[in-house]
């Protein structure tokens, strides 16, 4: 394994200000001090008084956050119970949707460092949402109900040293551009389904994952970000009409503005968004991927995204006949469940290690307890990527632990799949250059 020395900007909480100081790993221990500090002091917003009435009113629901920090709305969706394949719903107002500095006018340099248009390339995709240093989150990795990476102590979204030694795994394993999943902003209509206050991984977790990079990039180590849109925070939105529209596009206008350009994951000059399914939208077609590039130009000098679809929205979801939706390229997800989709329309060869999710199931179609047969079951997998004659080969998934398709570093596992990756991926890039 080489070797890469860390090198840690110590970030204070709440400070929004960086101190260059050069630190070892163990700085972590002093950033994950602060970031407690900081936690415990914080006051949780106070949130609409829940009940377990399941009629839709002021009594919300339990387990459903509606907090948010100072000066940001409450969700709109506070009172409802959501549902995939629900009725359509208005976005409502968009004063929770709030740009980083990256984007027009006052950022003007959106020169990419961009993979070109016919390479071939490696990817994955990073649940960036964890804080294992909260014993209240980590108590299924110390029962042996989730593999556990190595460090818990300090594994965070929080942590730049977390992010860093997963990236630095992940250059390892041969992979070129990470797909971190987005979930929006506080006050976000979609974001109602979970407790996060007083922290909010979604956004809070972007600045040291910019810090691990800008550290990386400081050794000459290069990985790109691209965007894993969770587009389960949809919302039942009908993406056709300009609310719906537009809706759609500030969650990945916010993504992008909050990482400098030269981080960002590009092919063929064009930014990679990555969507997930498209169960929680009521509506869509092509004029809402126009919109998108359209916004998208105006933000960001011109730039034009290297959009992903995921198979679910391959045809337009409208009244009346449906039509294909143009993008740059289509998955299918469920890899570690289902092995590889050989279904020739896709451009992305996913693949995965296995899928348990039976200490979160308790029963139903969406219970799976997939065999990883000591990496036989990946490597069936990748060999079938090998001679497909797809361009992008994407490992499902890095670090979802509560469903057992991490390919990380783990206790139990230890590097195997890391290494697995590394010579598929090398096999994989090579095929391209025939």
């Amino acid at each position: 394994m080489r070797v890469i020395a860390i090198a840690l900007l110590v970030v204070v909480v709440g400070s929004g200000c960086a101190s260059p100081a050069a630190t070892t790993v163990e700085s972590d221990q002093a950033i994950s001090q602060l970031v407690s500090r900081a936690a415990t002091a914080s006051i949780c917003p106070a949130a609409p008084e829940r009940g377990t009435n399941p009629t839709p009113g002021p009594g919300g629901y339990p387990g459903q956050s509606n907090a948010v920090p100072p000066g940001f709305p409450t969700p709109t969706t506070w009172a409802e119970r959501l549902s995939p394949g629900g009725p359509s719903r208005e976005p409502g107002p968009l004063d929770w949707a709030r740009p980083g500095p990256y984007i027009l006018p006052d950022w003007k340099d959106f020169a990419t460092q961009s993979f070109s248009a016919d390479q071939r390339l490696v990817s994955t995709y990073y649940f960036y949402w964890h804080d294992l240093t909260d014993p209240a989150r980590r108590a299924r990795y110390d029962s042996g109900d989730f593999k556990r990476p190595p460090d818990l102590d300090h594994y965070s979204f929080a942590l730049p040293g977390t992010h860093l030694r997963e990236f630095a795994d992940m250059i390892e394993a041969g992979i070129d551009f990470v797909l971190p999943v987005y979930w929006g902003e506080p006050g976000h209509p979609g974001r109602t389904n979970a407790e996060t206050c007083p922290r909010y991984w979604s956004t809070d977790g972007i600045p040291p994952m910019v810090d691990a990079l800008d550290v990386l990039a400081a050794q000459g180590s290069v990985l790109k970000v691209g965007m894993f849109y969770d587009t389960t925070i949809l919302a039942n939105a009908d993406l056709t009409t300009p609310s719906g529209k537009e809706y759609f596009y500030v969650n990945i206008r916010d993504f992008f503005s909050r990482i400098p350009p030269r981080h960002w994951a590009a092919i063929g000059g064009k930014p990679v968004v990555w969507l997930y399914d498209a169960w929680w939208t009521t509506g869509f077609d092509q004029s809402t991927f126009d919109h998108v590039a359209q916004r998208f130009g105006q933000d960001f000098g011109g730039l034009r995204p290297f959009i992903v679809l995921e198979q679910q929205w391959a045809r337009s979801r409208v009244d009346g006949p449906s039509e294909l939706i143009q993008a740059d390229g289509m998955y299918a997800w469920g890899a570690a469940v289902f092995g590889f989709n050989p279904d020739p329309r896709l451009t992305i060869a996913e693949v995965g290690p296995g899928f348990s999710n039976m200490a979160i199931c308790r029963s139903g179609a969406g219970c799976f307890d997939i065999d990883r047969e000591t990496g036989g079951f990946y490597e069936r997998a990748l060999e079938q990527a090998l001679v497909s004659d797809r361009q992008i080969l994407a490992l499902e998934t890095w670090n979802e632990f509560s469903e057992g398709t991490q390919i990380a570093e783990t206790v139990q596992d230890g590097r195997l799949y890391i290494d697995l990756s590394r010579r598929y991926a090398d096999r994989f890039k090579r095929r391209g250059d025939r």
